[in-house]
């Protein structure tokens, strides 16, 4: 749970940092930050990648021929079950809530803000499975800056928002480190951190703000690589 943990610092003291300067982050460390995290972010998708693949040249065309497989069935069933699209409404409530801000909505925002994002589910899930926190770091610098802009909007409230963000990443990486322990096979552990690295890779246009992928109805694809690398990786 050190991701998590470095999570919820990240957003104290993002907050806290707000309460004692009373001043926003200017616009050209954002963008600094924003470059920093995507370079991280293209190093980290790429080394996940990495790390999940082996053998021959052969062996690799199968290996990358059934993320993609998995992306496409994941991107179908995200789809069907509507994620993205919920997710999209949370920003749009989100988005209402900034222009007419009511501080009583801000922990209740801020948590579902913090908790509900395709970095959260797929950080947590890697670190529970092979102990690697460096998503949760990307999520962490992105959330501490975030805490920082919704203090002045909704107050200390951002600070409680913490409390619900170690409950949830907590428990999905305490869930997959059973899981991982369980016996799920390494292969499907292996398909699981290609799938990730893909879509850590892809984080990088919504971290600099150049495209927008829909993320979130790709993060099926997780489950769905599962059968296929166990008997086919």
């Amino acid at each position: 749970m050190t991701g998590t943990w470095i999570n919820a610092l990240a957003i104290l003291l993002g907050t806290g940092f707000a309460i004692v300067s009373q001043k926003d982050i200017s616009a050209v460390v954002q963008q600094r930050i924003k470059l920093a995290l995507a370079v991280f972010a293209m190093f980290v998708g790429v080394s996940l990648l990495w790390e999940s693949t082996h053998g021959g040249v052969l062996r690799h065309l199968k290996q990358f021929a059934l993320l993609f497989v998995a992306l496409i069935a994941g991107n179908l069933i995200g789809m069907l079950l509507g994620i993205q699209k919920a997710l999209n409404q949370l920003a749009l409530f989100a988005k209402e809530q900034f222009t007419n801000p009511a501080k009583s909505n801000g922990f209740k925002l801020t948590s579902a803000l913090f908790c509900l994002t395709p970095l959260a589910v797929i950080g947590g899930m890697i670190e529970g499975l092979i102990g690697d926190y460096s998503i949760l770091l990307i999520k962490a610098t992105m959330d501490g800056i975030a805490a920082h802009s919704f203090y002045r909007l909704f107050g200390k409230s951002v600070l409680l928002s913490a409390i619900p963000l170690v409950a949830f990443q907590g428990n999905l990486t305490l869930l997959f480190h059973w899981v991982a322990s369980g016996g799920i096979g390494q292969h499907a552990i292996q398909g699981i951190i290609g799938i990730s690295g893909l879509l850590v890779f892809t984080s990088v246009l919504l971290i600099t703000n150049t495209g927008k992928p829909r993320i979130a109805d790709y993060l099926p694809a997780m489950l769905v690589i599962v059968p296929l690398a166990h008997w086919f990786w």
